[in-house]
């Protein structure tokens, strides 16, 4: 395991690959606008066949027939809405956020986590932090188990607020809330990351 020593503070850097990670960036900028647009469509085709069968039944159809037809109408135009909104944020950030190869940074006051699509990194207090899982090579997933009762309020913790980290929280079956996020193309060999957070967490963090 390799420690960097700087300003008389040890830390241990997870990277990736910038190029990796700018690949990833152009493909989700060409697909993403094309499943809001999706979703326009669908509501478009679905209201025009709804259109097509009152006036095929007649005055006489009835209302069930239009609030069958207008609920998915309504759920689909609500999804395209919310993903352009969330296109919209992603597009500022990254207009003004470089690629960054440092994807985690441990150190004695916890872990750093870079997400690509939010503006600012998620840091956590190892206090705040039950278990670690960093699994694959190529892409890689990064689980972190928070202690209950851990929020975005808790002392120590910041970044968890943001849209693109709440989106990435869940609960898991166990209760336990889970941030959960990829690392395209890992540099470190994940025993030597493993390595890194039992000792910086002095142990109390489960990495497997």
């Amino acid at each position: 395991m390799i420690m960097h020593q700087g300003q008389d503070r040890q830390e241990y850097t997870v990277t990736s690959d910038p190029e990796a990670v700018s690949r990833v960036r152009a493909s989700l900028l060409r697909t993403l606008p094309m499943a809001a647009w999706a979703g326009v469509g669908g509501a478009a085709v679905i209201a025009a066949a709804m259109v097509l069968l009152l006036t095929a039944l007649g005055p006489g159809a009835s209302r069930l027939w239009a609030l069958m037809f207008a609920w998915p109408v309504a759920l689909l135009l609500y999804d395209a809405r919310r993903r352009f909104t969330a296109l919209r944020r992603l597009k500022r950030t990254w207009a003004v956020k470089d690629v960054s190869p440092v994807a985690l940074r441990l150190s004695p006051e916890g872990l750093r986590c870079t997400i690509d699509a939010a503006p600012d990194p998620v840091v956590l207090p190892w206090s705040a932090i039950a278990r670690v899982r960093v699994t694959g090579q190529g892409v890689s997933t990064v689980r972190v188990d928070l202690i209950p009762g851990v929020s975005a309020a808790t002392p120590g913790v910041s970044g968890l607020d943001q849209p693109e980290a709440r989106m990435r929280t869940h609960r898991t079956r166990k209760g336990r809330t889970r941030l959960r996020f990829v690392i395209y193309a890992l540099r470190e060999p994940l025993g030597d990351i493993d390595q890194a957070l039992g000792h910086f967490s002095n142990g109390r963090v489960g990495v497997r």
